[in-house]
């Protein structure tokens, strides 16, 4: 999947996503909370930004903990490459998957790819860019701001060469 689109996603999730994409920056507590999804603010270790779990109580209710060390910026794509692996990998994580600073969880590169690529969907939709960009901001670090995410990912986004 080298490109991700809400269309290629189950329903229930492409709704979830797309309710809370029409203003910036997108809303990714409230995309996790309708999609059940508890989201903690975490003491982790420094080499974890992230981590998917399932409660060994009732087997139902997800958690996402993210790292209270890491800047709003990189909380936020952290909360969203969880929700990716949610949606897209949740049958082959097991009971938890811990993502390091790099997104490097275990799972396949390939999987690690789609939950990048998914996670930049959901906080960078084309249609939210193309708003921003029509209403006049081509400033992409502007943008960035806007969008609540990094210079660098909005770069990556755009597709320019940094």
């Amino acid at each position: 999947m080298a490109r991700l689109s809400l269309a290629q996603l189950p329903p229930y999730a492409a709704e979830a996503i797309a309710r809370h994409q029409e203003t910036a920056p997108v809303k990714v507590g409230a995309i996790a909370s309708d999609l059940g999804i508890k989201v903690m603010i975490s003491d982790l270790p420094l080499a974890v930004s992230g981590m998917l779990t399932l409660d060994q109580a009732d087997r139902k209710t997800w958690t996402i903990k993210v790292n209270r060390h890491e800047h709003r910026n990189r909380q936020r794509f952290t909360i969203a490459h969880e929700l990716a692996h949610f949606v897209l990998h949740r049958d082959v994580i097991g009971n938890e998957l811990v993502d390091d600073t790099f997104y490097r969880s275990g799972l396949s590169e390939r999987r690690e790819f789609e939950a990048n690529a998914l996670a930049a969907e959901i906080l960078m939709p084309w249609p939210l860019i193309t708003s921003l960009m029509r209403n006049g901001e081509r400033n992409v670090e502007k943008l960035a701001q806007e969008l609540q995410v990094s210079t660098a990912a909005m770069n990556i986004r755009l597709g320019v060469l940094t």
